[in-house]
């Protein structure tokens, strides 16, 4: 058995015996988007009802199950040492930073599975492009992760991590269409470039076809185009982060 593997393995068992957090990562990502379809669906479910639910799904999913629960992870390892001795052994740094990330990506493919299916169960139909919602929630996980990275490095420790964390979960709210609607035009383009709203535009194009569910849909084919300039945000913010962690990141605690 590979050194990966062993660790991706040591991490799914502490997160199934930790109940609180399996609990917080299993319900909270889908408890607030049925809430939302319930409430939306009336009559049958709207374009809008969907892209609130989903874009409540994917800020749960990633900036909580995947960025927060991955600081606490890097910060606790690393204060307990443990990060320190896995690199006297046969993983590698690589092998390592990814084992405590396992867990929150393979969750973000099970969640979206299971969200996409009540969408569709509750009469939302189908994703115009579903390419575009794996690349969205895929690319997120892995970029919510690097960022991740990167905070833990001036994160003394677990609590600290409730401060250090804010800075990325509000420039991830201000990416919502609720609060991008209530900022002035000259800020839009700014909002564009922030994780959160590249990966939102990326699923609403996905389901829907569209950024704004008030606008006409797109075709399967004409989505890629308007897609081009998210994708590269993502890209942009993961490969961005992945360098800088892989300077600055710190394998033990602060003398």
């Amino acid at each position: 058995m590979s050194a990966s593997t062993t660790l991706a393995r040591s991490e799914f068992t502490l997160l199934v015996r930790n109940r609180v957090l399996l609990f917080n990562a299993l319900v909270m990502p889908l408890l607030f988007p049925v809430v939302v379809l319930i409430i939306g669906r009336g009559d049958g479910l709207s374009d809008a009802a969907v892209s609130a639910a989903l874009e409540v799904f994917a800020l749960f999913l990633l900036v909580f199950l995947v960025f927060y629960n991955l600081l606490s992870a890097y910060t606790t390892r690393r204060d307990e040492l443990v990060l320190k001795r896995l690199r006297s052994g046969e993983a590698t740094d690589n092998q390592i930073l990814l084992g405590p990330a396992v867990p929150s990506f393979a969750l973000t493919a099970i969640l979206t599975i299971a969200v996409s299916a009540i969408i569709v169960g509750l009469g939302g139909g189908l994703p115009v492009n579903p390419l575009l919602i794996l690349g969205a929630l895929g690319g997120g996980a892995a970029m919510f992760a690097a960022l991740a990275l990167i905070t833990s490095t001036f994160t003394r420790n677990a609590e600290a991590a409730q401060i250090t964390s804010l800075p990325i979960i509000l420039i991830a709210m201000a990416g919502t269409s609720f609060l991008r609607e209530s900022l002035p035009d000259s800020l839009d383009r700014v909002v564009e470039l922030t994780p959160m709203a590249a990966v939102l535009d990326l699923v609403n194009l996905g389901w829907i076809g569209t950024t704004d569910p008030d606008t006409e849909a797109l075709a399967f084919v004409d989505t890629f185009e308007p897609a081009l300039a998210p994708l590269l945000v993502v890209a942009a913010w993961t490969l961005g982060s992945i360098v800088v962690a892989k300077t600055h990141f710190r394998w033990e605690p602060r003398a």
